[in-house]
C-alpha cells in the first residue's frame, strides 16, 4: 500500500487566482522524489493607469436658503389699512411701506426712531427726529423755496414743506403735519418676508410687515463634530433645489454653540451663514446641500485599491507592466479615498498596473 506525504504552497493575492506547486514523496518507489507544477486557468485581469492627482475629500452639509433672520417691523400708526405691498418687495430709503387711512407710511433716512407726531401746533416738537425729517425734505428741494430752516424745529414753514411733499409725491392734499407712526427712520434697505395684515383691517400698533435682510443667505446648523470644517471667507459649492450649482462664501461662523433639547436628546450646533456669489434662484426657505472639499494629500500617486496584492511576508505590492510583462513591485500605502489608494514606491504616473477582475 502506498503512502503519500504532500506539501502544498499557495500564492494568493487579494482573491486573484495564481499558480500552485506541490511536492510529494512516493515511499513505494524507494523514496524517489518527484516534483510537479500545475497552473490554474488564466486570471481575468484589466489594466489601470497610475495617476497623479490631489486626494480631496468632500463633505456634504445640509443648509437652508433664505434671507436670514425674520424680524417684525414695529408699527406705531393707527387706522385702517388701505394699501399693502407684496411679499418679496425690497424697500429702500424713501419708499412707501404701506398706507393707513389712505396716507402713506414712508421709510426715511435717519438714525433716531420716529416716536411721536410732528406738527407746528406742538410747542415741544423739536429735536433730532424733526431734524431728520427736515433734512430729508431739504434733500428734495422743498425747504429753501419756503424759507424753512433746517434746524430741528417744526415750524409752520416746515409744515408747508410737508404739505408740498405729500402733494407733489403722493397726490395727497391738505396734510401739513406728520401723524405718529407715519414715517419710519432707518438707513438699510430690507426685504418684505410677509405681510401680517389684510386690506381694510383696523390696526393700532403691532406689526404690519415681517422683514429680512436683502442678501440671499444660506443658513447652516453645523454639527459641533465638524468644528473647523468651515471658516470665514471659505468658498464652497452649493446645490440648489433645481440641482444647479452655485458658489457661496462663508461670512460668519459662530464661536458659541447652540444646544437644543435636553438630556440624551440634546444636540449642539454652530450657526453658520454663507452668501451666494450669484443671485442663486427664486427659491426661498428651501433646503440646499453645501459641498465642502478638504485636501487629504496633494500630488498623490494613485492606483485602484483592487490593484493591491497582499504579500505572504507582509506588506503590499502591485504588478507593473514592464516591457509587456507584469513585474511584482512593492508599494507603501498612504491614504484611501473612495476606490483609490495613494502609494509610494517605484511607480510613476502613466505606468500600467494589473487589476484582478
Amino acid at each position: 500500500m502506498k503512502r503519500f506525504l504532500t506539501t502544498i504552497i499557495v500564492l494568493s493575492a487579494l482573491g486573484a487566482a495564481g499558480y500552485f506547486g506541490y511536492t510529494y514523496i512516493d515511499e513505494s518507489q524507494n523514496d524517489t522524489v518527484v516534483e510537479a507544477t500545475t497552473t490554474t486557468a488564466p486570471r481575468r485581469t484589466s489594466i489601470a493607469v497610475v495617476a497623479r492627482k490631489d486626494f480631496v475629500e468632500t463633505t456634504e452639509i445640509e443648509g437652508t436658503l433664505g434671507f436670514g433672520t425674520i424680524e417684525q417691523l414695529p408699527n406705531l400708526a393707527a387706522g385702517v389699512i388701505t394699501w399693502i405691498p407684496e411679499a418679496g418687495t425690497v424697500i429702500e430709503v424713501g419708499d412707501t411701506l404701506y398706507e393707513v387711512d389712505n396716507v402713506p407710511v414712508v421709510y426715511l433716512p435717519g438714525d433716531i426712531p420716529a416716536y411721536r407726531a410732528m406738527d407746528s401746533s406742538r410747542n415741544t416738537t423739536d429735536g433730532d427726529d424733526v431734524l431728520q425729517l427736515e433734512e430729508f425734505l431739504d434733500s428734495l428741494g422743498l425747504m429753501e423755496p419756503l424759507n424753512a430752516s433746517v434746524d430741528g424745529d417744526f415750524t409752520s414753514y416746515t409744515g408747508d414743506a410737508v404739505e408740498d411733499w405729500y402733494e407733489q409725491y403722493y397726490k395727497r392734499e391738505g396734510i401739513d403735519s406728520v401723524r405718529k407712526g407715519f414715517v419710519m427712520f432707518g438707513r438699510d434697505s430690507f426685504r418684505i418676508s410677509s405681510v401680517n395684515v389684510s386690506l381694510g383691517q383696523q390696526i393700532n400698533g403691532g406689526s404690519v410687515l415681517s422683514i429680512t435682510n436683502t442678501t440671499r443667505l444660506v443658513s447652516v446648523a453645523l454639527d459641533t463634530g465638524l468644528t473647523g470644517i468651515l471658516e470665514v471667507d471659505d468658498v464652497v459649492q452649493v446645490e440648489l433645489p433645481d440641482e444647479s450649482i452655485v458658489s457661496a462664501t462663508v461670512t460668519d461662523v459662530s464661536t458659541v454653540a447652540v444646544t437644543q433639547g435636553q438630556g440624551q436628546q440634546a444636540t449642539s450646533f454652530l450657526p453658520v451663514e454663507l452668501i451666494l456669489d450669484g443671485d442663486g434662484s427664486l427659491f426661498d426657505e428651501s433646503p440646499v446641500t453645501i459641498f465642502v472639499e478638504e485636501a487629504i494629500e496633494l500630488e498623490a500617486t494613485v492606483i485602484p485599491i483592487s490593484a493591491l496584492l497582499a504579500l505572504a511576508e507582509g506588506g503590499y505590492a502591485v504588478e507593473v507592466m514592464r516591457e509587456g510583462q507584469p513585474v511584482l513591485t512593492g508599494v507603501r500605502l498612504s491614504n484611501f479615498l473612495n476606490n483609490e489608494v495613494s502609494v509610494e514606491g517605484d511607480l510613476e504616473p502613466g505606468d500600467e498596473v494589473v487589476v484582478p477582475s
